[in-house]
């Protein structure tokens, strides 16, 4: 009876503490599998030939090359302060600027860097030096700044200027004469060295922010919206060209009176063969912001991006390989066939894949610079990515090989221009993809675009969505019913797989960025404003208060109880009763969280800085 009674005891005593080892193996929490300290931002590029070259970026980090950009060498400079502009008058000395004033001198091809004392706390964005000792640095703040040296930098001295707000880009013919340009249409010109400038009117108030000269004549400013002044006489007279696009424009560079680049917001490029009476659009192969271009010929050149990625051209532009691409750049996207084969996606044309359930992460080639958004796999093998600039790429080999499906879009909104090939300037994001099958998916973007393809992407239909609000997420159940959302608080609901799509009230003109369905009645919607609701497959949404005080970027349920929804800032909230009460979960990271998804047992999320979060057990 004894043994017995031991034998129970002994088994109530292993039952109780099993259960609570499974509870402590049960209980899940967020880490961070892979972050950043920072993001690699490239802000300004100068050549001194077709071999050396130096580009300028954030937290006192710049790159050079010796061999034309077939290898690029880091070099941390004596600051951690964000560099937004760089000269070198040969292959040896140069100087970098940026904020709160700093300065920063090599004169042994950046093995050493010094920090010079510039006198001041203003932002400075752009340098030039004619020679090693007079040179000119300009920025600002809430008035224009110019500092002066005449030795190479041991000494700056603050020059007088009438500039109602900051100066991006300055630029000397000699020691004499030279120009600065900046906001509010701020155009300034001097002929003994900046001892005194002169307020040249160019009939704009609008921003400028590159500006270059050919020879003492013949010069070009670029800004916003597309805007484009050119001089014949020495900036006597400035007249606008037609850039033909209505993007900011934030660098321009010349090689002769004809041939010329100017680069900006979203990727823009063009181009010029006839000293800018006709500007042409060119791929740029980024949808990033290109805010420097230097040309060493009429065929060579390079481009850097805000998200640091270096281009290269050897054909005038038709053609951009990427000679750099950071390994920190945002994740956008993020999606799992199975516990183990998962794909993420983002800047800089970025696809990384793990084969063992997140244990590691390979980049695959995507063949594209452009900024990726959205990913889906039907099965391991196939799979889709869209991103801007009407990004969409294909694979059936699990992203061995990626391939374009750009040209397969029946686009009633797409632009062809002189040369038959599609322009790339304007909004053309496409933001979220979804296969049923691998043949049957939907594409959702900007202006209301909607596609459909029941033939893997051979061919996609534009479906009528009935608005020309940006779609920026969609959810679908099966192959007839599914949500989008977008701008304006649009919520839009299909029950015949798109060919007909109908408005739903959301009672709010917030921005959507996600939407999500447990099920045919069950679903909700999150964006820049309240948590929407439904019970009813959306014939009524119901607002909650967004108490995280950000923007939420996407969101996941496991069940019609179940969830969680990622955001800004790290923030990450979770509900276990259909959403009508949120509690935040600790994420381990302040890096904004732009997506999440399942792979079965796990949770993972993607965000800035290259970060990949896992919702696991401990």
């Amino acid at each position: 009876m004894k043994n017995v009674t031991a034998i129970i005891l002994t088994l109530v005593f292993a039952s109780v503490l099993l259960m609570a080892c499974s509870e402590d193996a049960g209980e899940r929490v967020w880490t961070v599998v892979r972050e950043f300290a920072s993001e690699t931002h490239f802000s300004d590029i100068r050549f001194v030939n077709d071999r050396v070259g130096w580009i300028a970026g954030w937290s006192g980090r710049v790159a050079h090359t010796e061999n034309g950009g077939e290898t690029w060498f880091h070099h941390q400079t004596c600051t951690n302060k964000n560099l937004d502009g760089i000269y070198f008058i040969n292959a040896s000395e140069g100087w970098a600027v940026g904020s709160d004033g700093i300065i920063v001198h090599t004169q042994d091809a950046g093995k050493t860097w010094e920090c010079q004392e510039s006198g001041i706390t203003d932002e400075l964005n752009g340098v030039y030096f004619v020679n090693s000792d007079y040179g000119w640095a300009v920025g600002g703040v809430s008035s224009g700044t110019i500092i002066h040296t005449q030795d190479g930098g041991k000494n700056w001295k603050k020059q007088v200027c009438d500039a109602k707000g900051e100066l991006h880009r300055v630029h000397f013919i000699d020691t004499q004469e030279g120009w600065a340009v900046g906001v509010w249409g701020a155009v300034l010109h001097t002929k003994d060295g900046g001892k005194t400038w002169t307020p040249r009117s160019v009939n704009t108030s609008q921003a400028l922010f590159g500006l270059t000269f050919a020879d003492r004549n013949t010069g070009w400013i670029v800004g916003t919206f597309g805007l484009v002044l050119h001089t014949q006489d020495g900036g006597e007279t400035w007249t606008r060209q037609s850039s033909g696009t209505e993007q900011h424009l934030w660098a321009v560079d010349f090689v002769d009176a004809r041939c010329g680049w100017a680069t900006g917001w979203e990727g823009v490029t063009i181009y010029t063969q006839d000293g800018g009476e006709i500007w042409m659009s060119q791929a740029g192969n980024t949808s990033s912001d290109v805010l420097g271009v230097d040309f060493v010929s009429d065929t060579e050149g390079w481009t850097v991006t805000g998200t640091g990625t270096v281009l290269h051209t050897v054909d005038s532009g038709i053609t951009w390989e990427s000679q750099i691409s950071a390994d920190d750049a945002p994740l956008k996207g993020v999606y799992f066939v199975d516990g183990r084969y998962g794909w993420a996606v983002g800047a800089n044309g970025i696809i990384l894949h793990t084969k063992d359930g997140g244990g590691t992460w390979e980049h695959q080639k995507s063949g594209t610079s452009n900024e990726l958004y959205g990913v889906h796999f039907s099965n391991k093998r196939s799979g889709w990515v869209v991103g801007n600039q009407y990004t969409v790429l294909h694979t059936e080999n699990g992203g061995e090989n990626w391939e374009s499906q750009q040209n397969n879009l029946i686009n009633p909104q797409v632009f062809v221009g002189n040369d038959d090939k599609i322009c790339h300037d304007g909004y053309n994001s496409l933001y979220s993809v979804h296969f049923e099958n691998r043949h049957e998916g939907w594409i959702v973007g900007y202006n209301g675009l909607i596609f459909h393809t029941t033939d893997a992407g051979k061919t996609w239909m534009f479906q009528t969505s009935g608005t020309d609000m940006p779609l920026l997420g969609a959810h679908f159940l099966n192959k007839n019913e599914a949500w989008a959302v977008g701008h304006e608080g649009v919520i839009l609901h299909t029950r015949d797989g798109g060919e007909t799509w109908t408005h739903q009230e959301s009672g709010t003109v917030d921005p959507f960025l996600d939407v999500f369905f447990a099920d045919s009645e069950r679903g909700w919607a999150v964006g820049f404003g309240s948590i929407a609701r439904t019970e009813d497959g959306g014939e009524n949404w119901v607002l909650q208060d967004n108490n995280t005080g950000t923007v939420l970027w996407s969101l996941y349920f496991d069940s019609p109880l179940r969830g969680w929804v990622v955001g800004a800032n790290g923030v990450i909230i979770h509900t276990e009763d259909g959403g009508k009460s949120w509690t935040p979960q600790p994420s381990g990271t302040k890096n904004w969280i732009f997506d999440v998804c399942s792979n079965g047992a796990q949770l993972w999320a993607v965000g800035l800085k290259g970060t990949i979060l896992k919702y696991a057990q401990k």
